[in-house]
C-alpha cells in the first residue's frame, strides 16, 4: 500500500507551490548506495486505534491470550479476544496484550494466513493486515514460531521472547508470501527466517530497524548454525535496512538458495545494518544472485576452531555479489570468498569501497610470520580463495597481518584506487605481511594493479610466469606488465584515528594529497554501466563511504573517501508550467502542497 505524501517543506523560502497530480511511491528514507527502492512504503504510519473502544469494531482486534475468550469476535480492552484472528482478512488491525504464546510452554510453531490488499487501509474492507502491540498495556509475542503466508502484512512495534521467532514463507507448498513489512521490533532468542517453495515463491520483504539477538549459545563447543537472519531458496527482493543483529551461534545473515537452480534466490540487499558477537560471518552468501551488501558496519565477531571469523563473503555459488561501502573490524578476515563450486557461469565478486581494519590472525593465540613462510590462505583483510573474477576497487585496508591475498588459479583480478598501509599485525618472528599476494595466478595478464596508494614498508608479492617476484617500491611494481601508476606515502590511518574520521566524515587534514584525482578511471564501467546493467533502478556506485558524490572519470580519487570531488551546490528549480506561486506573508519555510 502506498500513501501519497500530502505537504513537503523546504527551509529558507517564502511561497507555497500547488501540484495538481497524485504523488505515489514517495517515502523518506533514502537507501543506501547501490540498493534499489522498495516499491513498499514500509514507513508509513499505521492506522489510529479506535478513540472510542469501549465496544467492538469491525477490523479492529484486541488479543489477550491469558484473559481474552473467543466469545469476542473482535475484542476490546475491556473484553480482549483470546486467540490470533486465522486467517485474517483486510483491513484487519491486530493489537497484541500480555504474552501471546497460543498455549506453548516451550517453543512450537503456528501458521496464520494474514490476507490484506494492496489499496488505502479500511477497516474489514481494504488495505494491509496490521499486526502490533496493545498500545494501552504492551505486548510480546512469546515462544510461538510465528509463520507468516499471505499478503499485504506489516508487523510493526512489537517484541518476539523466549525464542519466538519471525517465518515469513516456508519451502512446505502452498504458502506464498508477498508484500511483507516487519519493522521497529525487537527479536530475543528467536531470528527471522524467509524461504519458499517452487510452487509458491515469496517475494517483496522489508525488514527495517529491527534488533534480532541472543540466539542460541555463542560460547557453544558445536556447530549450531543459528543464524539471526536466514534467506532461503525462491526468494526474490529482498531488504534488510538498519537492524541490529548480535549475539548468536551462527552468522548475522545468511543467503542460501538453490544450488541447483541458479537464480532462485535473488536481489537480495542489506544495507545500514550492524553486526556483532555472531560467530563464522557477518553477512554471508551460499547461493544467491544479485545480492547487495552496503554501508553496513560489522565489528567484533566470534571465531571458532571450524569456522574462521569473517566480516563478509561467500562460498558455493555467489551469483554479481557486490560488498560496497563497508566497514568491517575485529575479525579474522576482513572480506572471504571460500572454496566454490564450479559452474557454467563465472562467479563475479565486487569489492568496492570498503573499509577494513582490525584483523587478527586466525586462532588469536598463535603468532604468524609472513606469506612467504606459510601461505596466501592466512589472515588477511581481503582473502580470495575462489572465483572466476574480481573486483577490488577503492578500499581501505590498514591494521592486519595482509592486505589482499588471492589463492585462486586461473581467475582475473582487478585491484585498482585501493589504500594499503600498516600489515603489520600481530606479526613477532618477521615485521610484515603483504600489501599484496597473488599467489597463484598463472598468467601475467590475468591480474591487473592500477593507482594503488601503498603506505610504510611496501610489500606486494605477485606471480609472474613460474616466479614470485616481490616487489618492495612503486617503481618495480610499475613496471610490471599489469601493473601502472601506483603510488606510495606513509601509514596516515590508523587505529587512533579511523573512529574519529568516520565519526567526522572527512579525512580533512590528515594530509592525504596524494589521493587527490589519483585513481584510474578505468573503474568507471563497473561501478556505473556493469551495476547498473545489474541493477536498473538505481544510479550505479556514486557515492562514497561518506555518502558523497563520487567525482567518477579521471579525476576520482584513491580510497573509499571522494574528499577532493565537485561540489554539490544546491539549486532552485525554474517554475514549471502549471503551478501557481503564493507569496506568505512572515513565512521563512517553502511548502509544496500536493493535492489530490
Amino acid at each position: 500500500m502506498i500513501q501519497p505524501i500530502k505537504t513537503i517543506k523546504y527551509m529558507k523560502y517564502s511561497f507555497i507551490v500547488l501540484l495538481f497530480s497524485i504523488v505515489t511511491n514517495i517515502s523518506a528514507y533514502t537507501m543506501p548506495v547501490g540498493i534499489p527502492n522498495s516499491t513498499l512504503d514500509f514507513q508509513q504510519e499505521m492506522p489510529p486505534r479506535p478513540s472510542d473502544w469501549s465496544i467492538e469494531k469491525p477490523g479492529y482486534y484486541y488479543i489477550n491470550y491469558q484473559t481474552g475468550s473467543d466469545k469476542q469476535t473482535y475484542g476490546t480492552p475491556v473484553a480482549p479476544r483470546k486467540s490470533f484472528p486465522n486467517p485474517a482478512s483486510a483491513g484487519s488491525y491486530i493489537e497484541i496484550s500480555g504474552e501471546y504464546t497460543q498455549g506453548f510452554n516451550t517453543h512450537g510453531d503456528r501458521i496464520y494466513a494474514l490476507n490484506g490488499t494492496d489499496a488505502d487501509w479500511s477497516a474489514d474492507v481494504a488495505g494491509p493486515v496490521w499486526v502490533t502491540e496493545a498500545k494501552d498495556t504492551g505486548g510480546v509475542i512469546s515462544k510461538v514460531g510465528f509463520l507468516v503466508m499471505g499478503a499485504n502484512v506489516f508487523i510493526s512495534d512489537l517484541n518476539f521472547i523466549n525464542s519466538a521467532n519471525l517465518q515469513i514463507g516456508s519451502p512446505t507448498a502452498g504458502r506464498q508470501a508477498t508484500n511483507i513489512v516487519a519493522r521497529n521490533l525487537d527479536l530475543n532468542g528467536g531470528g527471522i527466517s524467509i524461504s519458499a517453495d517452487s510452487t509458491a515463491p515469496v517475494s517483496n520483504i522489508v525488514i527495517f530497524n529491527s534488533t534480532i539477538h541472543n540466539l542460541g549459545d555463542v560460547n557453544s563447543p558445536t556447530d549450531d548454525d543459528f543464524h539471526v537472519i536466514s534467506v532461503g531458496e525462491y526468494v526474490s527482493d529482498v531488504w534488510l535496512l538498519d537492524n541490529v543483529l548480535h549475539t548468536a551461534s551462527g552468522s548475522g545473515l545468511q543467503v542460501l538458495g538453490d544450488l541447483n537452480n541458479r537464480g532462485s534466490t535473488n536481489n537480495i540487499y542489506a544495507g545500514g545494518n550492524e553486526v556483532y558477537n555472531v560467530r563464522q560471518a557477518g553477512l554471508w552468501v551460499k547461493a544467491g544472485s544479485n545480492v547487495v551488501f552496503s554501508s553496513n558496519y560489522i565489528h567484533d565477531l566470534v571465531s571458532t576452531s571450524w569456522s574462521p571469523s569473517k566480516g563478509l563473503g561467500a562460498q558455493y555459488q555467489p551469483d554479481e555479489l557486490w560488498m560496497i561501502n563497508n566497514r568491517i573490524s575485529g575479525v579474522e578476515y576482513g572480506i572471504r570468498i571460500a572454496s566454490t563450486s564450479e559452474t557454467t557461469w563465472d562467479k563475479k565478486i565486487y569489492i568496492i569501497g570498503n573499509v577494513i581494519h582490525g584483523v587478527k590472525p586466525v586462532q588469536e593465540s598463535s603468532n604468524i610470520g609472513p606469506i612467504e613462510t606459510t601461505s596466501s590462505w592466512q589472515s588477511a583483510a581481503i582473502h580470495i580463495a575462489s572465483s572466476d573474477e574480481q573486483y577490488i576497487f577503492n578500499n581501505l585496508i590498514f591494521d592486519a597481518p595482509n592486505g589482499i591475498d588471492v589463492s585462486t588459479q586461473n581467475a582475473k583480478t582487478w585491484i585498482k584506487n585501493n589504500i594499503l598501509l600498516d600489515v603489520t599485525a600481530t606479526h613477532v618472528n618477521e615485521p610484515t605481511g603483504y600489501h599484496i599476494m597473488l599467489e597463484y595466478l598463472a598468467l601475467n595478464e590475468q591480474a591487473f594493479i592500477d593507482n594503488n596508494y601503498f603506505g610504510d614498508g611496501m610489500y606486494v608479492r605477485v606471480k609472474e610466469g613460474v616466479f614470485k617476484k616481490l616487489h618492495e617500491t612503486v617503481s618495480s611494481l610499475n613496471s610490471r606488465e599489469g601493473a601502472s601508476g601506483n603510488v606510495q606515502g606513509t601509514n596516515l590511518i590508523t587505529q587512533d584515528n579511523i573512529d574519529s574520521i568516520m565519526d567526522a566524515l572527512s579525512i580533512d587534514g590528515i594530509g592525504f594529497t596524494k589521493l587527490k584525482d589519483a585513481g584510474t578511471d578505468n573503474v568507471n564501467d563497473i561501478l556505473i554501466t556493469r551495476f547498473k546493467s545489474q541493477f536498473p533502478d538505481t544510479s550505479g556506485i556514486n557515492l562514497d563511504i561518506f555518502d558523497g558524490q563520487r567525482n567518477l572519470g579521471n579525476s576520482i580519487d584513491i580510497g573509499p573517501f571522494e574528499q577532493y570531488g565537485v561540489q554539490q551546490e544546491a539549486t532552485i528549480p525554474t517554475k514549471p508550467s502549471g503551478l501557481k506561486l503564493i507569496q506568505l506573508p512572515n513565512k521563512t519555510e517553502l511548502e509544496t502542497t500536493i493535492i489530490d
